[in-house]
C-alpha cells in the first residue's frame, strides 16, 4: 500500500513546530521589510519602468522555466523515467506557485505530481533535489568568487564578506557531490527502508553520470545566465546602469539567497542581498531595491501566467 500524498514529513511535525516555523518566518520578513523601508526611495519608479524591458524580462522568466524543466525531463530519463518534455515543463512551471506561499514546497509538490500521474517513487524523484542543488550551489559559487576576486576585488565594504560567503558555499556545494553516505537502514519500517534504498540507488545512479553532470551544468550555467540578464533588465527599465562585474555577483549572490529559501520563494532574501551588493554594482542601495523588487513582481507575475496557460493546456481537454 503507498502513502498518500498527505503523508509527508511536514504533515507530520508537531502543531507546535510548524507554528513556530510560521512565526520565525513572518519575524524574518519584518526585519526585511523593516530594513527595506530605509532605502524605499525610488520605489516610485516602478510605475515609470519602461514596458519593452519588462516583456524581455517576462521572456527571461520563460526561458529560465524551459531550462529548468528539461533539467528535471533529463534528470529522470538518466535514472529511467522518460517523460513528455511539455508534461514536465507543465508540471514544473505548476510546482512553482506553492513556493511563494511556502518555504522550499515546490519539488515536493513536483515528486507528488509525478508519481500521481507517471508512477514516479517519491524516492526517485527526491533523489533529483541532492545532485541539482550541489551542482547548483558549485556553479553560482565558483562563477561569483571568480567574478569577485578576478574584477570586482576585495577593496569595496562588503566584498571580503561576499567572497566568504561564495567560498563557504562552494566548499558545501563540493562535499555534498563528493561525499558519498550511505542511507540504507539496517532498521526500521519496511516502507520507510524501501524509500531510503531506491533514495540512495538513483542518488549513486546520478552521481556516478558524467553525463548527467556536464548536460545539468549547462543548463544551470544558462539558468544563471538569464538571471543575470534579468536583473540587468531590471535596472534598465527604471533608467539605472550598474557596473557588469558588480550586477553578476549582486545577482548571483541573490541566487544563493533564493535557493535557500528561508522565506517563500526566498522573498526578501534575494532582494536584501541585491541591495547589499548595492556598492560593488556602482549605484544607490535605493536603486538596488527598486530593481529587486522590479525583478521580484515580474518573475512571480510571469510564473503566474504561464502556469494558467500550462494548466489549461495540461488539463483543458479533460472533461468529467
Amino acid at each position: 500500500m503507498q502513502t498518500t500524498p498527505t503523508q509527508t514529513p511536514a504533515a507530520d511535525a508537531p502543531p507546535w513546530l510548524r507554528h513556530a516555523r510560521v512565526l520565525a518566518t513572518l519575524l524574518l520578513l519584518a526585519a526585511l521589510a523593516a530594513l527595506g523601508v530605509r532605502h524605499a526611495g525610488d520605489l516610485h519608479r516602478l510605475l515609470e519602468a519602461r514596458p519593452q524591458d519588462v516583456a524581455a524580462m517576462a521572456l527571461c522568466v520563460l526561458g529560465i522555466r524551459l531550462l529548468h524543466g528539461e533539467i528535471v525531463r533529463r534528470t529522470l530519463a538518466e535514472i529511467g523515467h522518460r517523460l513528455p518534455g511539455f508534461e514536465v515543463f507543465a508540471l514544473s512551471v505548476l510546482a512553482a506557485v506553492p513556493n511563494f506561499f511556502v518555504p522550499r514546497s515546490g519539488f515536493g509538490t513536483l515528486a507528488l505530481a509525478l508519481r500521481a500521474r507517471h508512477g514516479v517513487p517519491l524516492a526517485v524523484s527526491s533523489s533529483l533535489v541532492l545532485p541539482l542543488a550541489a551542482l547548483d550551489f558549485i556553479f553560482i559559487a565558483a562563477t561569483g568568487l571568480a567574478v569577485q576576486i578576478g574584477v570586482v576585488g576585495l577593496d569595496h565594504p562588503h566584498a571580503p564578506v561576499i567572497a566568504l560567503i561564495f567560498g563557504v558555499v562552494l566548499l558545501a556545494g563540493c562535499a555534498g557531490l563528493l561525499v558519498r553516505v550511505p542511507l540504507r537502514l539496517p532498521f526500521g519500517p519496511p516502507r520507510v527502508r524501501a524509500f531510503f534504498e531506491r533514495f540512495d540507488a538513483a542518488w549513486a545512479e546520478l552521481r556516478g553520470s558524467r553525463r548527467f553532470l556536464l548536460r545539468a551544468s549547462v543548463l544551470l550555467a544558462g539558468i544563471c545566465a538569464l538571471r543575470i540578464v534579468r536583473l540587468a533588465l531590471a535596472f534598465a527599465a527604471l533608467g539605472y546602469t550598474p557596473d557588469l562585474a558588480g550586477l553578476v555577483v549582486a545577482s548571483l549572490l541573490g541566487d544563493l539567497m533564493f535557493l535557500l529559501a528561508l522565506t517563500p520563494g526566498g522573498l526578501g532574501l534575494r532582494e536584501a542581498a541585491i541591495v547589499y551588493c548595492a556598492d560593488l554594482a556602482g549605484v544607490t542601495p535605493d536603486a538596488s531595491l527598486a530593481a529587486a523588487l522590479l525583478d521580484r513582481l515580474v518573475m512571480m507575475g510571469s510564473i503566474l501566467v504561464i502556469a494558467q496557460l500550462s494548466a489549461w493546456r495540461l488539463f483543458g481537454g479533460r472533461r468529467a
